[in-house]
């Protein structure tokens, strides 16, 4: 047997043993598999967490984080040393409108807020940008009503990465030797990070077949409606990205042309919206004030909370 054909078929077995412990773990619960009735998938699943810990808080909140996992760092003491109001910090990973306009519903039926905060992602008004499958196993699943929810496959593209397989072998280590570590403390606050010196990589780089969909950003005016209807102060933002990813995203004369639709988009639908997806960005390219492209740290977010608050 040649060494070429051996070649293929090492890669093709191996390929498959990833595949096979990936799908075994479900690491991201986006399958519902549970091969090894592990008690805990040891990462983040804040749509799960965060619905939790708040259903069982005593603290009657009045102000709200909403956003994608670029939100997770927006510290709730900031915003109530602002306003004077308890907050919370509703921020969940890969998200979408469909995302907020459940949680803001799950807010509505235990709250009366008086500001809600939403952080928008460009990517998260992409058509092609698929709505997470953690959303149709989450609880937050029981306040929408639509129509033929679920688009599940059998994967989506994350449960193709060398991530996912080393999520899988870190599911296996705590499950077997170790203690699930929680990310999120009290009010639904971020874990400290400490800052250290790093170079500021580009990450979920902007999908150059990008579709802006007008159905999601339908969901974020029905949130608007919502919040004039119950005289609730909506504060929307784009999320904040580091100046080399606005770059690539300027790079593509198509991308930025979308781009400024979108944003004209919310600053035209939305009275009280503030696009941080500027150049203005330039002067905050420094490792202080982002972990990577599309993840402001906490400092960088402080600075954005006392520009939409002050």
């Amino acid at each position: 047997m040649s060494f070429l054909r051996l070649f293929i078929i090492f890669t093709l077995s191996l390929a498959c043993i990833f595949v096979a412990i990936i799908t075994a773990v479900d690491p991201y619960e986006r399958l519902g598999i549970n091969v090894f009735n592990f008690k805990t998938k040891a990462v983040a699943q804040s749509r799960e967490n965060k619905f939790r810990m708040l259903e069982s808080s005593k603290t009657q909140y009045e102000a709200f984080i909403l956003g994608s996992s670029a939100a997770h760092r927006y510290p709730t003491e900031k915003v109530k040393s602002l306003t004077g109001l308890n907050t919370y910090n509703y921020a969940v990973q890969h998200s979408t409108p469909l995302d907020f306009y459940a949680i803001t519903k799950h807010i509505f039926s235990k709250f009366n807020p008086k500001i809600i905060l939403i952080q928008i992602d460009f990517a998260a008004l992409n058509e092609n940008y698929k709505i997470d499958n953690r959303l149709y196993n989450s609880p937050l699943m029981d306040y929408l009503t639509y129509e033929n929810p679920k688009e599940l496959k059998l994967f989506d593209n994350n449960y193709f990465t060398l991530n996912a397989l080393l999520d899988s072998l870190h599911v296996i280590h705590v499950n077997l030797f170790g203690k699930a570590r929680h990310i999120y403390a009290k009010h639904g606050n971020y874990i400290f990070e400490k800052i250290t010196p790093h170079k500021i990589k580009i990450k979920q780089d902007s999908d150059p077949n990008y579709l802006f969909s007008h159905k999601r950003l339908q969901y974020l005016m029905k949130i608007r409606d919502l919040c004039i209807k119950n005289d609730i102060k909506l504060i929307l933002f784009s999320a904040p990205i580091a100046f080399n990813h606005l770059q690539r995203i300027y790079n593509n004369p198509r991308l930025k042309t979308i781009h400024k639709q979108v944003m004209q988009s919310l600053e035209s639908n939305f009275e009280n919206f503030t696009n941080f997806q500027t150049e203005e960005i330039k002067k905050y390219n420094h490792y202080r004030y982002f972990w990577d492209s599309v993840h402001p740290t906490k400092e960088m977010s402080e600075i954005i909370l006392e520009q939409l608050l002050k």
